[in-house]
């Protein structure tokens, strides 16, 4: 509980010093696990309020690193109610994603404040990120690696989605800007497991896309929109398909026709034909 801006810890009695508007945490979609590499964080701004050092391919003001795979932004003067936050691996590791955010109003969290204490939670945003083309999978890991293209031409940020003989998610991929995607086989759909699997690979991507900008990769990635969590948050508000990567982005349409492929079990299959995107 916070009193005249002093609240209450295991500790004893502390003094706030500045308040929490978001905190963006980042795991691994195959894994599960918190994220350790080095991606990076910012909240998008446009162009008249960029920094006169800013990079062009990243439009962002940084958030403050909070530990293994977790970020930090305070309130100020600079800081919307809504933005963009954007999230990228320059390493290629795992493939980028952006979220439209809502933040509470300071006035919600600020000492003295009426009606409920907004917890640090409900201020919280959990991401789950899929592997990038430089992803480490261990040895002996069932994978696939291919682009999804349009006659010749790649399809940028389309979504791969694979399905087992039983008509069981085999397993899923976000592409780059290249249209390249890695996707990892977690559930075969076979009992007792054989030396191969038949997958029917789906490819995912906007009808009509968004025009790209030479210079910021990211311009045209489709933006998730997250609505602002309750106070306190419930289980949906922190952990859903859209934080998953799991469900469509909006615009986004599968193709009609899958890729048939026979995945060896227990290794990397590397494809030389583009997954089709026919919707």
């Amino acid at each position: 509980m916070m009193i005249d801006g002093v609240i209450d810890t295991v500790i004893g009695k502390a003094t706030v010093l500045h308040q929490l508007a978001l905190g963006v945490e980042c795991f691994d979609a195959i894994t599960g696990t918190s994220i350790a590499t080095g991606v990076r964080v910012g909240r998008e701004v446009t162009a008249p309020k960029r920094r006169i050092h800013s990079q062009a391919a990243w439009p962002c003001s940084d958030l403050d690193g909070s530990g293994v795979g977790r970020f930090k932004l305070r309130y100020g003067p600079l800081v919307p109610a809504a933005f963009v936050v954007r999230i990228d691996d320059p390493d290629r590791r795992y493939a980028p994603r952006r979220f439209s955010v809502h933040l509470w109003p300071l006035a919600a969290v600020a000492a003295g404040a009426a009606g409920p204490y907004i917890p640090v939670a409900s201020r919280l945003l959990r991401v789950w990120l899929w592997p990038g083309s430089a992803y480490a999978f261990p040895r002996g890991s069932t994978l696939v690696r291919g682009r999804v293209g349009d006659n010749g031409l790649p399809v940028r940020w389309a979504r791969v989605t694979a399905t087992g003989p039983n008509g069981a998610i085999a397993g899923r991929a976000h592409a780059d800007e290249r249209g390249e995607f890695l996707l990892v086989v977690s559930n075969p759909d076979q009992n007792p497991l054989q030396d191969s699997v038949a997958l029917d690979l789906v490819a995912s991507a906007p009808k009509s896309p968004s025009p790209a900008d030479g210079t910021d990769r990211c311009s045209d990635l489709v933006i998730e929109d997250v609505p602002r969590s309750w106070a306190p948050p419930l289980p949906q508000d922190l952990d859903n398909s859209v934080l998953r990567g799991v469900s469509p982005p909006p615009g986004y349409v599968p193709s009609l026709q899958p890729a048939q492929h026979e995945v060896p079990i227990g290794t990397g299959l590397v494809l030389h034909d583009d997954v089709s995107f026919n919707p």
